[in-house]
């Protein structure tokens, strides 16, 4: 019963950060473009200061194995999750020119920029370590079938973003210091390590009361009555984690390393799945709304799969 009410009470907190990014740009405190801004400082400066910060810890050859083993089978669950949105998009007929944001939505999770808050809310620090090499295996996917996938689905005018631009970002270069740093076994000095680490602590609240301000700008109302958010939805927010905790468990004994795989999957539709939509003139209209809805449904389902967990 205590490990449920702490569970609860991070729960709690992350939806409390949420409403205050809700209640901010309602009252017209937060502007569109402040709220923009959040968005760019926390991918450029937050999450790779998070990432740098949680590779400050000490090498051990078992820990280096379990990152391989998250890493390789996080290889696998996004496979099948691309297998699976091909089989829902058949199942539910989705239409052609939806394909390829049906199944970029379905297999790809919001995995850093809500996942790795989420993980080291209720798992803590050592968690967004293991989630680190989880992201990597959605990086070779996303990077490349993702690309392809909307490419050969839209009508292919590409706004230039070439993927060197896509690999050269803030997060990618944060995980190669943080890696270095890791193996050679150097620490920061106390006054930058120190900066390093508060500005990562920054990412939790950052994050939620980010997803609140995208919330509050939504307009709901007739999105909400639209079948296709609500297929996704269950396919992305119930079906995948359902598979991956059901699946993982004979392979997976460690409850931390099982719990970042259950949860990095549990999380909405990835924001790249817009961008990319958008890059490729696909049905980006379509991508925002599925992004929009399961952000606001995921509210409800990952603190119902972390009490699971």
């Amino acid at each position: 019963m205590s490990a449920l009410l702490i569970v609860a009470s991070k729960l709690t907190t992350l939806f409390l950060y949420v409403l205050i990014g809700f209640i901010m740009v309602r009252a017209r405190v937060l502007s569109e473009e402040f709220c923009g801004g959040i968005s760019k400082f926390l991918m450029t400066a937050v999450l790779p200061c998070m990432i740098i910060s949680t590779f400050q810890t000490d090498y051990t050859a078992e820990k280096l194995i379990r990152a391989g083993q998250v890493y390789l089978i996080s290889l696998v669950i996004f496979g099948g999750s691309i297998l699976l949105g091909y089989l829902t998009a058949r199942l539910f007929r989705i239409e052609k020119k939806a394909l390829g944001v049906w199944v970029y939505a379905v297999a790809f999770p919001n995995h850093a920029f809500m996942g790795w808050p989420v993980m080291a809310a209720v798992f803590g620090g050592e968690a967004v370590f293991y989630a680190t090499f989880a992201n990597m295996a959605f990086s070779t996917y996303a990077y490349t079938f993702g690309v392809w996938l909307m490419k050969t689905t839209g009508d292919n005018k590409s706004t230039g973003r070439s993927l060197k631009d896509e690999l050269l970002t803030p997060i990618n270069a944060g995980i190669v210091i943080g890696l270095l740093l890791f193996f050679l076994q150097l620490h920061l000095p106390e006054a930058i390590g120190s900066a390093v680490s508060g500005i990562g602590n920054m990412t939790t609240p950052l994050a939620m009361i980010y997803v609140g301000t995208i919330l509050a700008r939504c307009s709901l109302s007739g999105v909400l009555k639209e079948g296709i958010v609500y297929k996704c939805s269950l396919v992305r927010l119930v079906l995948v984690p359902l598979l991956v905790l059901i699946c993982a468990r004979p392979f997976v004994h460690d409850p931390l390393i099982y719990g970042v795989l259950v949860i990095g999957h549990a999380m909405p539709v990835a924001g790249y799945c817009a961008i990319y939509a958008g890059a490729y003139n696909n049905d980006v209209l379509l991508a925002s709304k599925l992004i929009s809805v399961t952000t606001l449904l995921c509210v409800i389902t990952i603190p119902i799969f972390s009490i699971i967990l």
